[in-house]
């Protein structure tokens, strides 16, 4: 392993790009959902350790940057496309179906 010129196809690459993007759905769901309650939408808050995610989007992030800095720039242009079309924000509520107040069915 080499600094700035890891091979993208080194196991530690590759788990750090799984890892980036579901960090990046969780945090892009989160950053969603409290936009939407700025802007008036009757809307419960996720949990507060869900803030943890964005903290660790940016760790994740500059280990890649470190690692294969083409890479890391390549992969910043793909979640920044991903995160304009909504793909980023679907993941997101899936992973965060059993901790969102918002998805939760009421049986009557």
């Amino acid at each position: 392993m080499e600094f700035l010129t890891t091979p993208i196809q080194s196991t530690i690459l590759v788990v750090l790009t799984s890892a980036y993007f579901l960090v990046a759905s969780v945090s892009t769901y989160d950053i969603r959902i409290i936009q939407a309650i700025k802007d008036g939408q009757n809307l419960k808050q996720l949990p507060n350790w869900i803030s943890i995610f964005h903290w660790l989007l940016w760790l994740i992030w500059i280990s890649i940057f470190i690692l294969n800095w083409y890479y890391g720039l390549i992969l910043f242009g793909i979640k920044f496309i991903l995160k304009v079309i909504p793909v980023l924000e679907i993941v997101g509520s899936f992973l965060l179906i059993p901790f969102d107040p918002n998805n939760k069915k009421k049986h009557k």
